[in-house]
């Protein structure tokens, strides 16, 4: 659970951290449900999963 835990925060701060960053590398996913719930049930996975298929479509 700890872990579960641990792993979702650093997945909202990862998706944080990517759209701050947005304004210089111009990466931007939006947040909206789906890229929440990636966020917290994957972590840092589910955030560069949704990187790829912004980058993709």
């Amino acid at each position: 659970m700890k872990g579960f835990l641990l792993s979702a925060a650093l997945g909202f701060v990862a998706l944080a951290l990517v759209n701050l960053c947005g304004a210089y590398t111009g990466v931007l996913v939006p947040v909206n449900r789906l890229s929440l719930g990636a966020a917290g049930l994957l972590g840092v996975p589910g955030v560069t999963l949704l990187i790829l298929l912004n980058a993709m479509l």
